[in-house]
């Protein structure tokens, strides 16, 4: 193997840790599968668990609902984000013609404050019984005979450190693209022009956009114009949920000193909306438009061909940050005290134009894949494809629920968790980042995977494992399953135990990839990845493995 440098260790290390949490927020689903099946199925673990966790017992429905709290933090904030940082931090100055990004000890910062803040969370529900579900409704998680109270305050002080951790990696991206150590440099205001299209806009209207006499409005990558685009939703995101944490940290502090706020003087519809309108920019602003940049950038490497549209592509870019800072309203369209003109406007129709924007994004892809004919379908390829498979099936089932007559129906059941929200992040999101693995491995190291047989398993298990999973649970919802619900009847045991066979399937495809990847490697180099060089002669010396 090659020798990596100090940019591509990091990213290989954020890869490997946020593998491990992918692994661990893939057992803790099965275990929430299996008490979904049979409620008293982990009570031979109780015994253990009451040994190491902090105040009274718990019952096996707060097991259940500290674990679904804790959940999708290791799951996005554990897995996606660490992948996403490890892979931005080696493509952002790759593409710049940079050797590295602008501040490296942020890049570390990052690499360590991310995995401290995600336990500290997933701590708060496994040890302090933090169980206010993921979405944190008012006045829920300062309602301290429901939430044990030392669980609150380690909860948001964990997702504080997060959402900090997440603005320190923007702030380094953004500095990183706008240097002027760059070999093209740019200003804010110029880069912002570029990256959304607006010089060329104003050319097509007959005005050139003097303001920006150097710039090349059609010299940017799109990728790069992806990631400022999505790094602005990122920023609103974790300032929104910082502020909700902090208020909740300021609640249960005041509670834990004996001088208990009133939870009636924060208004709960209000609350919900500045809270959704910030965490809605996770799935509709970093997933979608992150997931876009890596298509961007990787089908045209894979096939050789420029770019389907990739000019206008710009354009399409921008006209999804002005959708998806209007769209939040689709997560309370089933809240009675919600406004109607706004669930028609921002939950309903805005949501649409999603539809447009995501739509055109897969007909670049494909049209580019399609004009490259005959293409080689190499790892990543296969991925990418299965990305875009796992987009159009969770983009159609939020299709559906973007009705306000509909949504009474699916909102509050199994449908929109698994068939939506599910079906984008393991079939959509987790196979792009396998993805950007099987093509930034090779990358970095210079070394072929070892086991070209057992990519193709790798991907079956993967993409069937996770269709099963989402597909079942979603039909169980159609039949009136609820979500953020355990049933202690027989109900819906069939939907769930297909549904736990798809996560059993998944769990095996994660083994083979990881079998690939240290068979590749070596468990020497992968470990070298996090042990320190060794001094040789005033030289410093990689681990040998």
């Amino acid at each position: 193997m090659a020798q990596l440098g100090w940019q591509e260790k990091w990213t290989l290390r954020f890869a490997v840790v946020g593998l491990l949490f992918l692994a661990l927020a893939g057992f803790e689903g099965l275990l929430m599968r299996t008490q979904q099946y049979d409620l008293d199925a982990l009570r031979p673990m109780e015994a253990v668990l009451n040994t190491i966790r902090f105040g009274a017992e718990p019952t096996q429905a707060e097991l259940y609902y500290s674990m679904m709290t804790a959940h999708p933090i290791v799951g996005i904030y554990g897995f996606v984000y660490m992948a996403i940082m490890g892979a931005f931090y080696f493509l952002v100055p790759f593409l710049l013609g940079r050797k590295e990004v602008r501040y490296k000890k942020l890049v570390v910062l990052n690499f360590f404050l991310q995995p401290i803040g995600v336990l500290i969370c997933w701590g708060a529900g496994f040890f302090g019984m933090f169980n206010a579900l993921y979405t944190l409704y008012w006045p829920l998680p300062v309602s301290y005979d429901r939430v044990p109270l030392l669980g609150s305050i380690a909860f948001v002080i964990g997702a504080a450190i997060i959402m900090v951790n997440i603005l320190l990696f923007a702030y380094n991206l953004f500095s990183t693209v706008l240097s002027k150590n760059n070999p093209r440099s740019y200003s804010f205001w110029g880069f912002l022009r570029s990256a959304f299209g607006i010089s060329r806009l104003m050319k097509w209207l007959g005005k050139e956009d003097k303001g920006a006499p150097n710039l090349d409005h059609d010299g940017l990558p799109v990728f790069l114009v992806a990631v400022g685009r999505g790094s602005i939703d990122t920023v609103i995101n974790a300032f929104v949920l910082l502020t909700a944490g902090v208020l909740i940290l300021v609640y249960g502090l005041a509670a834990l000193f004996r001088a208990p706020l009133d939870p009636g003087a924060v208004n709960a519809l209000v609350y919900k909306n500045w809270f959704w309108w910030g965490l809605d920019m996770v799935a509709d602003g970093n997933v979608l438009i992150y997931t876009a940049g890596i298509w961007y950038l990787l089908i045209p490497l894979l096939v050789g061909r420029e770019l389907f549209g990739a000019q206008v592509v710009k354009t399409v870019i921008m006209a999804d940050l002005l959708v998806s800072l209007g769209v939040w309203s689709h997560h309370l369209l089933a809240d009675r005290p919600q406004p109607l003109w706004m669930k028609l406007l921002s939950g309903q129709f805005i949501t649409w134009g999603e539809f447009f924007t995501m739509g055109l994004t897969i007909f670049a892809s494909l049209m580019t894949i399609w004009l490259a004919q005959p293409v080689k379908m190499t790892p990543a390829l296969k991925f990418v494809l299965a990305s875009i498979f796992g987009f159009l099936m969770g983009g159609s089932a939020g299709l559906i629920q973007a009705n306000t007559g509909l949504n009474l129906v699916f909102h509050n059941t199994q449908w929109v968790i698994a068939l939506h929200a599910h079906t984008f992040l393991l079939t959509a999101v987790s196979s792009l980042v396998f993805a950007v693995l099987y093509a930034l491995v090779p990358m970095l190291t210079k070394v072929e995977f070892r086991y070209p047989k057992l990519v193709n398993l790798h991907l079956w298990l993967w993409v069937i494992g996770s269709v099963l999973n989402a597909y079942a649970m979603g039909m169980a919802g159609a039949q009136g399953m609820l979500r953020r619900t355990i049933y202690e009847g027989g109900q819906f045991r069939p939907y769930v135990a297909v549904s736990w066979l798809g996560g059993a399937l998944m769990g095996v495809a994660l083994v083979v990839f990881l079998v690939q990847v240290i068979g590749t490697l070596g468990l020497g180099q992968v470990l070298g990845l996090f042990v320190p060089g060794r001094r040789t002669g005033g030289r410093t010396t990689p681990a040998q493995g």
